[in-house]
């Protein structure tokens, strides 16, 4: 099922896993080569409902999480550094879970869910290793 926003109080978890879950997100935005709007809205909406530390600038986060996803998404061990630092962050059950269906959902924003299917199976298996 497609991510919807709420207009409820953001989701209890740690900067950190939040830190990862975007990151992954930017992984997966980047994975097709191809940058929808609904998939920039939807990374929004994500953003929205799990909140962010309010010390800490999104815009900034996200220019550095961007770059990172960018240099990850040519593979080799930029890539398997990238999956590595994001699954150390994910330490609980419910936040691998979550950025998994969000990352399948962002996937659906655009209606290309094939060409992001290798990315996503990477994710998993190095969430799962963890």
């Amino acid at each position: 099922m497609l991510f919807q926003k709420k207009s409820s109080a953001p989701l209890s978890l740690p900067q950190s896993e939040r830190e990862a879950i975007v990151d992954l997100l930017h992984l997966c935005l980047y994975a097709d080569s191809h940058i929808s709007l609904k998939e920039g809205q939807f990374i929004a909406d994500v953003v929205d409902v799990i909140g962010w530390d309010a010390n800490l600038s999104f815009p900034v986060y996200e220019s550095r999480s961007i770059a990172a996803a960018r240099v990850a998404r040519g593979g080799g061990k930029e890539k398997q550094d990238f999956l590595s630092f994001a699954a150390e962050r994910l330490q609980s059950p419910e936040g691998r879970l979550l950025a998994v269906e969000l990352c399948r959902d962002l996937a659906a924003a655009d209606g290309t869910v094939q060409r992001e299917a290798t990315v996503i199976g990477e994710i998993v298996k190095a969430l799962d290793a963890r």
